[in-house]
């Protein structure tokens, strides 16, 4: 009886322990726990292959055999499938360290406790105590060898069961304490949520004395606001024995098995409320307890754990997405602020003022001196030589020019008339020049003879987007001296262009092609009005005429006529072949020919002169075209040693050129050579015509197929001209008649006296004596006064290139355009940006795509520079400003409009629109960067718009450059992948550092919500950019240093390019 009554307290005792346990902790998440002593045996073999009189192996497949705890039984091999906690072969033996080491954990020594490590509890290591116990712990469905390690783990203690809940309970039932009281109670309590089902051990002293599971498990909570319960209802219970343990066997005392298999079935019920612990309740166990220990229910006093992240929590709740709307409408209300405020500036700028064009009053001391402040300046040179490439251009040419007289140099195409006139202006020549020039008799240094002087190129190199009155204003503002008030500036500027009659047109601007304002004299008029506002003493103009049509032509001479002999100024220009009415106007006349001297003397004797050497100019021909004409016949005579002299050629080949039409052409261009033929042809005899004919047109023939023959060996052969030939016959007979005639005995002792005697000059027209004064000495006391300061030249240039800017607005609405419409269309892709690993992939897209839209935007800069090229290397060699304060202005006033503005209004719009950090402090970091990068891309750009010459090269060299830095980037090529060798191609990569300090400011302290296996998992976001190869700690050093270093260093570098390199080279 006592055997029986022991029977059946310690049944109800275990089963109540167990139950309670179970309800207490609900379910519980399943996983599987392997065995330390797993052996791979076959039903087959533990039967047949174990040798006699030995005990068969384990094979849970056998009815001899059972995997405790209700372990699951392999059908391969036989073996058991512990639940976690447990192992041995038949998952009976407790595991140690704690549940977060998977199956690496120690098995329990025998007869020794478990020592759990930190932040672990419970008799086989399962509960969960600290935080910091969990870190690291997988999460539920992570595949097995995913190493990767959560954050933000927590030890739920809540009671409830999320996935796997693990409890370590102690009974406290006081009657059963007192029957036990060396042998402690305890009971171990896991419950998985997915199966709806709960394990349940029970222990004395540590030691397992049966084990149950319940089926079919429902649980629920209440929370009020004072306390919490938790309750778990189960339909099915199932407990098993371990045999030979306490009350199960052991020693031959009580054993329950057949009591726990036959009336322990549920249902069972398990609550646990805040404050009173948790009881068992299940009819068989109840009334067993009631009748034997005087309690209605078992009791229990348990302590739970359940490693889960943050997010998985009973009751947690995402704190929500801050709300951008206000942060997102301010960034587009100041985007929009931007353009208005820069489209004002740009009216205002615009807007015309009447102070331009009003009345101008001008000072007593300088209304009277404006035109007359000038020092006359005559030009004597001899023996002028220019040689290039060991070839003599020009060779010994004299002349001279005199105050309010016109010097035309004339001669056919490639007669060396520009080459001639840059030397006489002190022009850069890559050659060698010989020979000397006085000014007033005196030779004077370049630097004072560029202050006495203007220069008109042939070709017009004017802003476009500039009237005719600021243009030839803005020669002045920079050329006339500073202490010059700004009225008496004004003044000089509409003074100089009624000189030349284009004040009619001052309100319009110049043009260029396709968009044409005035016509080409008028433009050419504007040219010389830029050089002739500076009151030059010596003028020079290449081919004033040229393009223009004979009336504009006429007009432009007149314009110079006035000028010279008005204002007694000296006038020099080449000019090519003008009409009669033009070379009536001239008064000296140099002829050249192969830069060879033909003539050199007052214009009106050029046809006496003719006359004398045997080549008389036709009454009513063009003496231009006839010496054009002669000067070419002459030098297209062969030159080879062999050729016959010109006084040896057959009468028959001579008369042949009359029916020799291409001959004719090509030769016979000269008037007296042309009325010689004729008057010859028409005394030839009647009948001897047509046979003399015939064989005259095959002699002629052959002679030229022979000479053509010869031009093409001389054209295809370089090798030959590369030396001075000998000089053809003709054209050598024109050169030695003007050197022993008269005219220019005259010319080399007028340059003589003047050279020993400089105060005997004339007055410029010959009939006087007035001294001309030393101009070196004469330009320093009236003219020397210093020219426009650099503050004042950075504020006309800066003032241009801002009208150049806003006047043609293509570009620049381009650029602002283009940013709004590319933000929009960003903004709709990639907007409410999310904190994740797709958010994360999404807002690395968007900082490369915006740093490789900046980038190739910059390549439009290639033609700010390059349009004006020819305009700077001309305007600085005429001395209108120095290459410090052009470029200054243009950096200021060209790029920063085009390079500042449109980052701020791009990262404006959406910054907030697609949700990045809504923090002030990382949204200005944001725009700087964009900002930087963007100076620091135009900077790399500008230098190769001016370090090359052809667009098309620089634009391919730019575009390499940008894809070069695109591929070290940072997102194409991790950086840890690229060898050791090559890591500093990311240094010098200014896409990288802009990308990776992006990335670094959006970055650093983000933390990343990804739902992986089901769950939230919190990802550091600097983790995944090391993982991408960037550092997170970058961003002022290196990444925004090296862009400030960039930019500074590709800013000095254009500038040092542009001051040396790019220079005027004739």
């Amino acid at each position: 009886m006592l055997s029986f009554g022991l029977h059946r307290w310690v049944l109800p005792t275990s089963l109540l322990l167990l139950w309670s346990q179970n309800v207490y902790a609900g379910n519980r998440t399943v996983s599987y726990g392997y065995s330390l002593n797993q052996q791979s045996l076959s039903p087959l073999e533990v039967v047949n292959g174990r040798p006699e009189r030995c005990p068969p192996c384990f094979n849970c497949q056998l009815d001899a055999f059972t995997c405790g705890n209700f372990g699951e039984c392999s059908k391969f091999d036989g073996q058991c499938k512990c639940p976690p906690g447990w192992a041995g072969i038949d998952c009976l033996t407790p595991q140690c360290d704690s549940l977060a080491d998977g199956e690496h954990r120690r098995q329990r020594e025998e007869g020794k406790q478990c020592e759990c490590k930190d932040g672990w509890g419970g008799i086989n290591c399962n509960v969960c105590k600290t935080d910091d116990a969990c870190v690291g712990f997988p999460l539920r469905g992570q595949p097995i060898g995913d190493d990767d390690r959560v954050g933000n783990m927590t030890c739920y203690k809540g009671g409830e069961t999320v996935f796997n809940n693990h409890q370590m309970c102690n009974v406290t039932n006081r009657k059963i304490l007192d029957m036990l009281p060396d042998r402690p109670p305890q009971v171990t309590f896991s419950c998985d949520k997915e199966e709806d089902t709960c394990q349940f051990q029970f222990w004395t002293a540590q030691v397992e004395s049966f084990y149950c599971e319940l089926r079919q498990c429902e649980s629920r909570a209440q929370r009020g606001y004072d306390k919490n319960s938790t309750f778990y209802d189960c339909e099915k219970i199932e407990c098993k024995c371990v045999p030979g343990r306490f009350i199960c066997g052991e020693d031959g005392s009580l054993d329950i098995t057949d009591f726990l298999k036959e009336d322990i079935k549920g249902p069972a019920s398990f609550s646990c409320t805040t404050g009173q612990g948790c009881r068992f309740e299940e009819p068989g166990m109840n009334d067993l307890i009631m009748t034997f220990f005087g309690d209605s229910y078992i009791t229990l006093q348990c302590e739970g754990g359940e490693c889960l992240h943050y997010s998985q929590v009973p009751g947690y709740e995402p704190p929500p997405k801050p709300d951008n709307t206000v942060f997102i409408a301010l960034s587009m209300a100041g985007a929009g602020v931007i353009v208005i405020l820069v489209s004002a500036v740009l009216w205002w700028a615009g807007r015309a003022r009447s102070s331009d064009f009003g009345a101008i009053r001008l000072p007593e001391n300088e209304s009277a001196k404006l035109m007359t402040d000038h020092v006359p300046a005559s030009l004597h040179f001899s023996n002028i030589s220019y040689t290039l490439g060991g070839k003599t251009i020009l060779d010994n040419i004299s002349g001279c020019a005199k105050p309010g007289q016109l010097l035309a140099i004339m001669g056919a195409s490639g007669a060396g008339k520009s080459t001639f006139l840059d030397i006489l202006a002190r022009k850069n020549k890559k050659g060698s020049v010989s020979g000397t020039t006085l000014v007033n008799g005196r030779e004077i240094a370049d630097a004072d003879f560029k202050k006495v002087m203007g220069f008109v190129d042939q070709e017009d190199t004017l802003m476009s987007t500039l009237t005719v009155y600021e243009t030839v204003l803005y020669s002045a503002l920079l050329r006339l001296p500073r202490e010059m008030s700004l009225e008496a500036k004004k003044y000089r500027t509409l003074e100089t262009m009624n000189e030349l009659g284009i004040l009619g047109i001052k309100d319009s601007r110049i043009g260029d092609t396709g968009r044409r304002s005035i016509s080409g004299g008028e433009k050419r008029r504007v040219s010389i009005a830029c050089e002739l506002v500076t009151s030059p003493s010596i003028l020079f103009l290449d081919e004033p005429t040229s393009g223009l049509d004979a009336y504009n032509a006429l007009s432009v001479i007149d314009s110079l006529v006035s000028l010279a002999r008005d204002y007694n100024r000296t006038v020099v220009f080449t000019i090519h072949q003008p009409r009669s009415n033009i070379v009536s106007l001239f008064d000296q006349l140099i002829v050249l020919a192969q830069g060879k001297l033909i003539y050199s003397g007052e214009a009106d004797k050029v046809t006496d002169y003719l006359a004398e050497i045997g080549h008389p100019c036709p009454l009513g021909f063009n003496v231009a075209d006839f010496l054009i004409d002669l000067t070419m016949q002459a030098g297209m005579e062969p030159r080879s040693l062999e050729s016959p002299p010109a006084e040896e050629a057959q009468p028959d080949e001579e008369d042949s050129n009359i029916r020799d039409e291409e001959r004719a052409f090509a030769r016979d261009r000269s008037s007296s050579i042309s009325l010689h033929s004729t008057y010859r042809a028409s005394h030839v005899g009647g009948e001897g015509t047509e046979s003399t004919t015939r064989a005259g047109s095959i002699h002629s023939s052959t002679a030229y197929l022979r000479r053509q023959t010869t031009r093409l060996l001389e054209a295809i052969a370089p090798s030959a001209r590369a030396a001075d030939g000998p000089v053809p016959p003709k054209l050598a007979a024109l050169i030695e008649a003007f050197k022993n005639s008269e005219i220019a005995e005259q010319l080399q002792a007028e340059i003589a006296e003047v050279a020993s005697a400089p105060a005997a000059q004339g007055n410029g027209n010959g009939n006087g004596t007035t001294e001309l004064p030393d101009v070196a000495v004469e330009s320093s006391i009236t003219r020397g006064r210093k020219r426009a300061s650099w503050g004042t030249q950075f504020r006309i240039l800066s003032g241009r290139a801002f009208k150049n800017l806003y006047r043609d607005p293509a570009l620049l609405a381009t650029h602002y355009i283009s940013s709004i419409t590319v933000a929009l269309i960003c903004g709709f892709f990639f907007q409410n940006i999310t904190n994740d690993i797709a958010g994360f992939q999404n807002r690395l897209g968007v900082f490369f795509f915006t740093l490789a839209l900046f980038g190739f935007s910059c390549l439009s800069s290639l033609n700010l520079f390059a349009n004006e090229r020819i305009l700077f290397m001309r305007e600085r060699a005429n001395g209108y400003y120095s290459s410090f304060t052009y470029f200054a202005s243009k950096i200021l006033f060209d790029i920063l409009p085009l390079r500042v503005v449109p980052p701020l209004v791009f990262g404006g719009i959406i910054y907030g629109w697609i949700g990045l950090v809504p923090e002030v402090a990382i949204f200005w970091k944001f725009m700087l960067t964009l900002v930087l990068f963007n100076l620091t891309t135009a900077s790399v750009i500008l230098l190769l718009s001016i370090a090359f010459s052809s667009t098309s090269v620089a634009s391919l060299v730019g575009t390499l450059i940008m894809l070069f830095n695109l591929l070290f980037t940072g997102l194409l090529i991790n950086r840890k992948s690229v060898p050791a060798a090559f890591q500093w191609l990311h240094t010098v990569s200014f896409f990288h550092a802009a990308f990776e300090a992006l990335a670094v400011n959006e970055l650093r302290y983000l933390q990343l919500h990804e739902e992986k296996y089901g769950v939230n998992i919190d990802v550091p976001a600097a983790a995944i950019l090391s993982t991408f190869g960037l550092r997170a700690e970058s961003f002022w050093w290196p990444n925004i240093s090296l862009l400030g270093i960039f930019f500074g260093t590709f800013t000095v570098a254009s500038y040092l390019v542009l001051h040396f390199y790019v220079k005027e080279k004739r």
